[in-house]
């Protein structure tokens, strides 16, 4: 392998970053569907690019932004997405290379604080030799057997509303926040963005209000191949009747889907935790191995406060 060169992403890249990331992943993903996940908001995306002496694309290194509550800090925060090397490089230190360009030219609190992913397999081992992974928690897997649809008691207190409502979601939240001190912002604007307009995704939004008008419970599913994902939870904690209810929903729309098999991940709610318990979920090793890692920039961050009570559900990867 020649001299390879690194430089941030510029407009017009990511015609040629996504060619490179079908290629490695031997996938099809859309051009709209790289816009729909990279599209900056008020900042250019934080990606990092090798070139070789041709000036093709060998390695790429990119993260997306997400709000974050650490403590008593609100900050963006990076998620690494789409990172590879193609093949011809691979064995050698171009990969590496581009992740040392990367922190070096975002790597700092007034840019990029801190960043979180989920690697699993080969990635995970080369990022605790290589990429100086600090902390790491395996995820929080859970399945169970779809139960088909349940009959609802007709003295239920509770209504599940369907489709997205961004002030609902914002009133939940408002709630439901300081139960989560390390989590991802799931507001009405984070929700709109995640899990609306992802071209080839249907999404379906559900929220679990009681009779006097509360909403206790939002959540969001996503069928693929058969199991049906429970993607995103709040709960405000304060109604076990809504998180029942909404276990009751989810198997009606595992019917509707035609799926047998529930799984999400959950972790830093040890009350919702036992309630998944209680309606027959199980905790499994995370069939990819798959782990929380993190990597601060900012000394203000406590790392293992943040490792050890992450609020933790698919939402937080982009693998659903």
């Amino acid at each position: 392998m020649g001299e390879v060169t690194c430089r941030p992403y510029r407009a017009g890249d990511e015609v040629a970053i996504n060619d490179g990331f079908n290629r490695v992943f031997g996938l099809q993903r859309s051009l709209a569907e790289w816009w729909w996940k990279f599209a900056p908001d008020t900042t250019a995306p934080w990606i990092m690019l090798a070139f070789d002496e041709e000036g093709r694309i060998v390695a790429s290194y990119g993260a997306i932004a997400v709000p974050m509550r650490l403590g008593d800090l609100v900050l963006r925060v990076g998620q690494p997405v789409d990172v590879y090397s193609v093949p011809e490089v691979r064995g050698t230190r171009v990969f590496t290379t581009c992740y040392e360009a990367f922190c070096s030219q975002y790597g700092r609190p007034a840019d990029l604080p801190v960043m979180y992913g989920f690697p699993g397999g080969r990635h995970y081992e080369m990022g605790l030799r290589f990429l100086h992974y600090e902390l790491l928690r395996p995820v929080g897997y859970w399945r169970r057997q779809a139960r088909g649809r349940r009959v609802r008691l007709p003295f239920s207190r509770t209504t599940v509303d369907r489709g997205f409502d961004a002030d609902v979601a914002d009133e939940l939240w408002l709630r439901a926040a300081p139960r989560y001190p390390f989590a991802t912002i799931r507001d009405g604007r984070w929700l709109r963005r995640r899990f609306t307009g992802r071209p080839g995704v249907d999404y379906h939004h559900l929220t679990v209000r009681e009779a006097r008008g509360t909403v206790h419970v939002g959540a969001v599913a996503a069928a693929a191949g058969g199991t049906l994902r429970l993607a995103e939870l709040v709960w405000d904690g304060e109604s076990s009747g809504a998180l029942a209810a909404l276990g009751t929903e989810f198997d009606a729309l595992a019917t509707r889907l035609g799926c047998a098999q529930l799984e999400t991940w959950l972790g830093g709610d040890p009350e919702a935790e036992r309630a998944l318990e209680s309606d027959g979920w199980l905790r499994c090793q995370e069939p990819n191995d798959l782990h929380l890692v993190i990597r601060s920039f900012d000394e203000r961050i406590d790392s293992r406060a943040m490792a050890q009570r992450f609020y933790l559900t698919m939402g937080d990867a982009d693998l659903v």
